[in-house]
């Protein structure tokens, strides 16, 4: 093979290692901020809600409460 593209492809392979790495870094950052924002922040922060606390109650419809 050609000295030429022997660098071409080792260039190219260079490149995809470069940015593996740096979208492995990307995501470790993603999930140490993550870890440490969980671990900060008051329990009842933390989790935001998502719904109503606590949903209704269906009663029957022969309950007489239920008209």
């Amino acid at each position: 093979m050609h000295p030429v593209i022997t660098q071409a492809i080792a260039a190219e392979r260079v490149r995809e290692i470069h940015a593996h790495a740096a979208a492995a870094r990307h995501g470790r950052q993603l999930r140490r901020s993550q870890q440490a924002r969980r671990r900060w922040l008051p329990v009842g922060i933390s989790r935001a809600r998502r719904g109503p606390a606590s949903l209704p109650v269906r009663r029957p419809v022969r309950d007489p409460r239920a008209a």
